[in-house]
């Protein structure tokens, strides 16, 4: 019966119990086979089958798992009577796990139960068809804000931890141990510049694009059902100018007490950081705004004001390009504009929000132009020594 699925039949509550108080395996002598398929069987195609045969999970997972959450191990299980063997399956995160009890499985069985299995969604296919038409289908999308967001807290972490401005004070050379400490030093200083340049140029320009990404966000998730209903006039918003869309996120979407204030300090500073951006997108130079230093020639004479160590003034003029107190004062203004805005949405709402805003995938059900955060921000799965099918010396043919 264990290959003749179109038999299975469900197990009444007493045989349920039954097989919880089955014999225990003794080392070395095992009463049944596991194979967790993650390849040949679709979690999705045995929930459909087993909903169509038997109705809702009933299995002993299915009632000690975390009821109305998705942060759990097992999702849904059966218990299945199959002749005299019992069959107990069910379905993680992505994998099936088919524990047949009575009978070692060899490979070539396991292909047979899956040709077997898949053989029989055929004959069940109107009534798989009816239980796929209760399910939600959601589709996962790239949280673009959540991407940027952590990729600057990268870099605002390296520009935090080197906020400090070094010594630049030549170590002394009048020995041979002095010149090995001023080689460690110029080592040093220049080891930590490339790390500070990398990380506040890359923080300065991703700074204003994570600003525009939390707006977008924010319209995405709040626009009005006119603008779901009609993604032309959806798309022509998210394009219009910064200022703009920020200025009628109030009349656009949903669940806004006000609109955004164009004196408050939290969107002047923000306006600024979006203002300096071109300049710097395009690599723009401005001989007053990029000033690091005066020099005077004669002829090809150099002649600088102040004298200093070639080597270490050319790592500490370095640190105004830097401008890591700028790069970081700018990041901060960003922060205090999303709270500013955030501020401005009903209570309910805003947490939805924020909980999306750390999220790095989006479930978005598109028959409801519905958004929503689908899994926990870890993923779980068991670590144990398992077979698994696509792991099998054996032809699945």
């Amino acid at each position: 019966m264990i290959f003749m699925p179109e038999k299975w039949e469900k197990p009444t509550p007493d045989e349920m119990l039954s097989y919880l108080d089955r014999p225990t395996a003794t080392k070395g002598k095992p009463t049944g086979s596991i194979l967790v398929f993650r390849k040949h069987l679709s979690p999705l195609a045995v929930y459909k089958y087993l909903v169509a045969r038997f109705g809702p999970p009933y299995g002993f997972q299915t009632f000690a798992k975390k009821q109305g959450d998705s942060d759990n191990l097992i999702h849904w299980d059966y218990l299945i009577k199959a002749g005299s063997n019992m069959l107990w399956i069910q379905g993680g995160n992505r994998d099936v796990h088919v524990h047949v009890a009575g009978k070692i499985m060899k490979p070539k069985d396991w292909v047979q139960f899956a040709n077997a299995l898949k053989g029989d969604f055929a004959r069940r296919g109107s009534e798989m068809a009816e239980a796929a038409a209760t399910l939600e289908k959601w589709t996962l999308v790239s949280n673009r804000f959540a991407m940027i967001a952590d990729a600057c807290a990268g870099f605002y972490d390296v520009l935090t931890d080197e906020a400090d401005e070094p010594d630049f004070t030549p170590q002394k050379r009048a020995s041979e141990a002095g010149i090995k400490r001023y080689y460690r030093q110029v080592e040093k200083l220049g080891k930590r510049a490339d790390r500070v340049f990398s990380a506040s140029l890359s923080l300065d320009l991703m700074t204003p694009v994570l600003a525009e990404a939390f707006v977008n966000l924010v319209i995405f998730l709040m626009r009005k059902d006119e603008f779901k209903r009609n993604p032309r006039q959806y798309d022509q918003y998210i394009r219009q100018q910064i200022d703009t869309r920020v200025f009628d996120l109030h009349l656009k979407c949903n669940h806004f007490t006000s609109g955004v204030d164009p004196g408050r300090e939290e969107y002047k500073a923000f306006k600024r950081v979006m203002d300096r951006r071109n300049h710097h997108l395009h690599g723009n130079i401005d001989p007053v705004k990029d000033e690091i230093e005066t020099v005077y020639f004669d002829k090809f004479t150099p002649l600088f004001e102040k004298g200093a160590d070639p080597i270490l003034e050319l790592f500490r003029k370095k640190e105004s390009v830097f401008d890591i107190p700028g790069v970081l004062s700018r990041y901060h203004d960003v922060h205090f504009f999303f709270q500013y805005v955030l501020g401005l949405i009903e209570k309910k709402p805003r947490a939805e929000i924020e909980i999306l805003m750390d999220d790095g995938t989006i479930g978005y059900d598109a028959s409801r132009s519905k958004a929503g955060r689908l899994f926990p921000d870890h993923e779980v799965m068991m670590v144990m020594q398992l077979n698994y099918d696509d792991e099998l010396k054996v032809d699945w043919k």
